[in-house]
């Protein structure tokens, strides 16, 4: 398989059209044609139906776009990375669900960086993204939660991805809102009474079943959304009374992040502990930690201590 044709190929779903993207890369129709033909016959898919207005992406095309530009971003990066290996010295990639404590333990381990020159990368994704990029090496380390329904199926993928899971933390859920929701005094809170408001949840973008990061994805209550980012979520919660559950809250209110009540996004404790959530991180096999990667583990570790402290009382 030709790396070039990947990258036609790239191109032409962008555009939705082969004639728009043979102008984009200066070549005629029926070469960029030709190559969309040899990598079909080759793999044995339809990648593109015509359509009068262009192309569209088949069923088949979707999934192997997802591996194709996989591929092709790697190429680009190593391509880079060694024609300027005199400019850039350190590298760090990880990969983690829509965990607020990795991304803070990633600003601490930025802010005490003191390299003249790194690439440094963190990713916030679904989990199977997550199995992909610590098996093929885009991002070094992966952090996770699994609940205790998932350790089965998790253990099979796993092995299935040669990856280790090594847990840090146990956690119990909280429910997160606005400081001026209605159920926002209360001391603790149970599904019940959450039945009237809008639950938020990670949507998964392939294979959520056994995966999710969600405790409650699947036992959804009577009015839910669902988004793919952290950033949406957290504008929901702050401009409606709708509720999150989780480990952690979304953003960083303040220093003691969900303890003080008077964040504009806080925690409320949930009366129903609906399993422990085990939390860790997810290496290939046998694989030793850089020097980096141990850094951002300590720094993990530090953010984890202080979820485990107790509520602050009031």
């Amino acid at each position: 398989m030709k790396l070039q044709n990947l990258k036609y190929i790239i191109e032409i779903a962008n555009h939705k059209s082969i004639t728009a993207a043979a102008k984009s890369l200066y070549m005629t129709q029926s070469a960029l044609s030709a190559a969309v033909k040899e990598t079909e016959e080759e793999l044995g898919i339809k990648i593109f139906e015509r359509v009068p207005r262009g192309v569209v992406v088949t069923f088949d095309g979707e999934d192997f776009l997802k591996y194709c530009k996989e591929i092709v971003e790697k190429t680009d990066y190593l391509t880079n990375r060694y024609k300027s290996r005199d400019l850039v010295h350190t590298y760090f990639s990880v990969s983690t669900q829509h965990l607020p404590f990795a991304v803070r333990a990633f600003i601490t381990l930025l802010n005490s960086f003191s390299n003249p020159d790194y690439d440094l990368s963190i990713r916030e994704t679904d989990t199977l993204t997550l199995f992909h990029d610590i098996h093929n090496g885009r991002s070094e380390l992966g952090v996770a939660v699994f609940l205790n329904s998932q350790l089965n199926p998790i253990q099979k993928a796993l092995f299935n991805y040669d990856l280790e899971f090594h847990e840090l933390a146990q956690l119990d859920s909280y429910v997160f809102l606005r400081k001026n929701h209605p159920l926002a005094s209360r001391e603790s809170v149970s599904l019940d009474d959450l039945e009237d408001y809008p639950f938020i949840t990670y949507d998964q973008e392939s294979e959520p079943n056994p995966y999710t990061e969600e405790i409650l994805f699947y036992q959804s209550l009577g009015k839910n959304i669902h988004v793919n980012d952290r950033s949406t979520k957290l504008a929901i919660i702050r401009g409606s009374d709708a509720v999150s559950i989780g480990v952690d809250l979304p953003n960083s209110n303040s220093d003691f992040f969900f303890r003080d009540r008077n964040n504009i996004i806080i925690a409320v404790p949930l009366k129903e502990q609906l399993g422990q959530q085990h939390i860790g991180y997810l290496t290939r096999k046998n694989a030793s930690l850089s020097y980096l990667g141990n850094e951002y583990l300590t720094h993990m570790k530090e953010e984890l201590s202080i979820l485990k402290a107790p509520l602050k009382e009031g």
